[in-house]
């Protein structure tokens, strides 16, 4: 993955790239076996490394969602960090809504109360209805709720995709996410997605 700005955040250089003190990134299957070696280092940092029971969940929260909101929303997909092999630090899952406008958003939003969901303050806006629930088994299930041709759903299944493709890049998602629960500094994390987002587009 090509990296921009948020590097000083990881630690991490390309290869051939030159180090403090005038040395150079060791080569591809340097970083490779490295990168093998910095996943079972996350994995015993974090309070819950990625396991494949995650999706299984979804597809219990999404057959929830679709008997609730019906045929109001055009599509229901999973992205967020528990929606691609990842290492994760609070049981969270985002689920995004894709509905035909805003208006359609108020509706679904009406249509969600009855499953406990409730807007959340911190997100939402113009473009997104941002709904929040806790479940029985203390799964927090965070809703965005946006038009289905707007630019949130394509950059998010962009990213997801890309991530779930290329293990590399989930694994420096990983080191950053990490760096950014101990500094606040959402605009790193807003860098990095939009990176891999051009790079996604760029194979697409």
């Amino acid at each position: 993955m090509r990296i921009t700005s948020y590097r000083h955040l990881m630690g991490v250089n390309a290869p051939g790239m030159p180090l403090e003190g005038g040395a150079h990134a060791p080569p591809q299957a340097e970083i490779a076996l490295n990168l093998r070696q910095e996943t079972v280092m996350i994995t015993k940092r974090r309070t819950e490394p990625y396991d494949a029971a995650w999706e299984q969940r979804y597809q219990e929260i999404h057959e929830e969602l679709r008997g609730t909101i019906g045929d109001v929303a055009l599509a229901v997909e999973h992205i967020g960090n528990t929606s691609f092999p990842c290492f994760i630090t609070s049981p969270v899952m985002d689920v995004m809504i894709g509905v035909a406008s805003m208006e359609v958003a108020d509706a679904c939003a009406q249509r969600l109360e009855p499953l406990d969901y409730a807007a959340w303050d911190e997100g939402g806006g113009p473009d997104q209805r941002f709904l929040k629930r806790t479940c029985s088994d203390g799964l927090v299930v965070r809703a965005h709720v946006v038009e289905r041709s707007g630019e949130f759903w394509g950059e998010q299944l962009l990213f997801r995709n890309f991530l779930r493709e290329n293990r590399e890049t989930a694994v420096e998602y990983a080191h950053l996410t990490k760096q950014l629960s101990q500094k606040d500094d959402p605009e790193a994390k807003a860098e990095f997605i939009a990176d891999v987002v051009r790079q996604a587009r760029a194979v697409d």
